[in-house]
């Protein structure tokens, strides 16, 4: 039977001489040692290569991989499928979330442009926020096990600033930096909730983009275009603001922060 050597199976199929001989470890694959220590392949080495590469593909771990071809009954082969199928489904809902929330971005910064600094009416929409800091200020007493959980769900979980009403209209540079999450993304994902989480309704908002550059910093007196908008136009500023980060870029030689913030109006 023909055999080859390491370098010509790798290169024919793509695969790291590594990952060939960590398969070997976990006594995935045996290729033949000569006297020299070379190994080599025949093609009963390489269909299994070729299973693995197969069943990896389908989102099989390498333990289950060791189990489908040397070990599993029919029984155990269903439900090894099963669970990848599962697991499949599972990493699916997850992309269509990362895919909603890109798009989102995305949207925002096609017209980052034009839109920074300019107000519209909205209506926000319903989201769990908790603060991770106050200005400089750590809040220690959040449950760092939990947060770390929602942490891992970056950026459909967003970056959250949020702005206090009374820092909002007496213009001081206050901000509140935290994680943020849509209400029924909250449940699909099934985050847990935290002690210190803080629920906001949907509202009629005056809705804009702030930003800040190179050494400054975004805070409570960046808001000030929606102080002159509400004024301009009758409204009035009846609650806390909170927003989500789009995106950084350079312009020039700046290094520029953009973020879009909601503002509850009445």
């Amino acid at each position: 039977m023909e055999k080859y050597n390491i370098s010509k199976v790798s290169r024919f199929w793509n695969i790291s001489n590594e990952l060939l001989r960590h398969y070997e470890r976990l006594g995935l694959i045996e290729p033949e040692r000569n006297e020299n220590g070379y190994r080599f392949f025949n093609f009963k080495d390489i269909d299994r290569l070729l299973g693995i590469r197969r069943y990896r593909s389908m989102d099989f771990s390498l333990e289950d991989i060791d189990r489908l071809m040397n070990a599993a009954d029919y029984t155990e082969v269903q439900e090894l499928f099963q669970k990848s199928l599962e697991n499949i489904r599972q990493k699916i809902a997850w992309y269509q979330e990362l895919s909603w929330m890109t798009e989102k971005i995305l949207n925002d910064w096609r017209q980052i442009r034009d839109d920074a600094g300019k107000c519209e009416l909205t209506i926000s929409q319903d989201i769990l926020r908790v603060d991770l800091r106050y200005n400089d200020i750590l809040n220690e007493s959040i449950s760092t096990e939990k947060i770390s959980v929602w942490a891992e769900k970056l950026p459909v979980v967003f970056v959250s600033l949020y702005f206090r009403k009374e820092a909002i209209l007496s213009g001081t540079k206050d901000v509140s930096l935290g994680y943020g999450v849509d209400i029924e993304t909250f449940k699909r994902l099934g985050l847990p909730h935290i002690a210190s989480e803080k629920y906001i309704r949907a509202c009629k908002c005056v809705t804009t983009i702030i930003y800040s550059r190179s050494e400054e910093f975004i805070g409570a007196h960046s808001l000030r275009p929606v102080v002159d908008y509400c004024l301009k136009h009758g409204l009035t500023i009846c609650g806390d603001a909170w927003g989500f980060t789009i995106s950084t870029c350079v312009w020039g030689r700046e290094h520029y922060r953009y973020h879009r913030v909601f503002v509850p109006v009445e």
